[in-house]
């Protein structure tokens, strides 16, 4: 499908965060918080995600509901961006609270905090309401308030004890969010596990597939249900790797198998370094780590080491808890590993590839050969790899019946391309495994028919 975009602007935004009528998802937080706030006005609440996963969305849509309550003065503060946040706290409740500006300064003056939050808790006391203090990577509080001039000499810490001590007993309540699970989890820490933490988790396939199809109506294209289906396996799932596909694919001007494969190699990119990142830091802590990793990943049971070693990958961002077990944050990032650990080598078709395109790749992969994206072939082919010297493309193909039919238009794309590209051209079915078979004619393939080893398939081309 081609589109003209005349200027338009993209509908997928990725650089920045998602204001609310581009908010998708997040029902049940969102529910759950609302619901909480309508029972009760002390709150310690701590979003945790890895980079990107939509907290600061979901904070403005926290900040959003609580100024529906009269009651409650909500103030949202953006650690990286606000130079003196202590200040900027003052002048949001000047309006509410006369001679504040005043205890500021004496307490600038005084180098103590402590006179300026009992002014505003008398307030809050006298007129019956609540003061909820939203902070937006707030591992960073401690030292923005010594860059404020206040207790310059005084640790990480101390001045979290002394906004723990604060609060306690008054009527004020904190929800906070950062971009680095590790120093975020140590700022929480000074509360002595009394913070509710809630792990965001990826989206659904039904609100993945949905979010995407809107955006792009939004953008002035409609996308087949296949397509979206694809993007949003490739991109596990995850709201920033689904923004920063669809961003690709709508600037591309095309919505079509090769604008999604170009997308998703946009996107290896993008996550090769970070992973490379994430692999050296679980390498770095030592074989423990990695032997409890792969025990997870192979649903084996768990010793008491192993267990406390992924509970420190939890507050490094990489697992988060799930009852009494541990999940993987990223699951791109899970594919990723899971490579590793087996000694396979990583490729962009097995790190954000469609689930059919994994299960050939990795079955490529235990033959030691390497697969990639065939990008050079417009989309007539999935996967290209070099086997034995012979340069071959992979169409791949799910069905459930194990029958398929290649349409001639379809069968002459393969073949011409596969002619200019000197390719040998391969058809992969994945039902509950992979066959191969060579690909001659357009028409009915069937499963049962095809070879098990892609060398065989690429022998019977070669002699037909």
């Amino acid at each position: 499908m081609l589109v003209v975009l005349l200027e338009r602007k993209s509908p997928f935004i990725y650089e920045d965060y998602v204001p609310r009528d581009k908010f998708f998802d997040r029902k049940r937080e969102l529910d759950l918080f609302r619901k909480s706030v309508s029972l009760k006005r002390k709150m310690l609440l701590c979003i945790v995600a890895p980079l990107k996963y939509g907290k600061t969305s979901l904070m403005h849509r926290y900040y959003a509901i609580l100024r529906e309550f009269e009651d409650i003065i909500a103030i949202y503060v953006d650690l990286k961006r606000k130079m003196r946040p202590i200040k900027f706290i003052v002048r949001e409740l000047e309006n509410y609270i006369s001679g504040l500006d005043d205890t500021y300064k004496k307490c600038k003056r005084e180098d103590d905090l402590e006179p300026l939050f009992d002014q505003i808790n008398e307030f809050l006391v006298e007129h019956d309401k609540w003061l909820f203090l939203l902070f937006d990577e707030f591992h960073l509080l401690p030292q923005k308030v010594r860059d404020e001039g206040f207790y310059e000499n005084s640790n990480d810490d101390t001045i979290f004890s002394f906004f723990r001590g604060i609060a306690e007993g008054a009527r004020i309540s904190y929800v906070v969010c950062g971009s680095v699970p590790e120093p975020l989890m140590r700022a929480i820490d000074v509360w002595g596990g009394r913070f509710e933490i809630i792990y965001l988790e990826p989206f659904s396939e039904e609100d993945a597939i949905y979010m995407i199809k809107k955006l792009f109506s939004e953008g002035g294209i409609e996308i087949r249900d296949e397509h979206a289906k694809i993007i949003a396996d490739s991109a596990g799932y995850h709201p920033f790797y689904i923004q920063y596909m669809g961003h690709q694919i709508y600037m591309s001007g095309s919505v079509d198998r090769f604008s999604i494969r170009e997308a998703k190699k946009g996107l290896y990119s993008f996550l090769t370094p970070l992973f490379s990142d994430y692999l050296k830091r679980i390498r770095n802590l030592g074989t423990t780590y990695i032997n409890a990793i792969e025990k997870l990943l192979n649903d084996k049971p768990l010793n008491i080491d192993d267990r406390i070693a992924l509970g420190d990958l939890v507050r490094v961002g990489i697992l988060k808890p799930k009852n009494t077990r541990f999940e993987f944050v990223d699951p791109l990032f899970k594919r990723y590993i899971k490579l590793i650990i087996e000694n396979l080598e990583p490729s962009e078709v097995n790190i954000v590839g469609h689930w059919a395109e994994r299960i050939v790749g990795n079955y490529l992969l235990r033959r030691k050969y390497m697969p990639y994206y065939s990008h050079d072939s417009k989309g007539a082919f999935d996967i290209y790899v070099r086997i034995h010297n012979i340069d071959v493309g992979i169409q791949i193909k799910y069905s459930s019946s194990g029958e398929i039919y290649l349409k001639r238009e379809e069968y002459e794309k393969i073949d011409s391309t596969a002619k200019k590209q000197k390719w040998v051209p391969i058809l992969a079915i994945v039902q509950k495994e992979v066959r191969f078979f060579p690909l001659t004619k357009h028409g009915k393939y069937i499963y049962n028919k095809g070879y098990e080893k892609i060398e065989d398939a690429i022998q019977r081309f070669k002699i037909t």
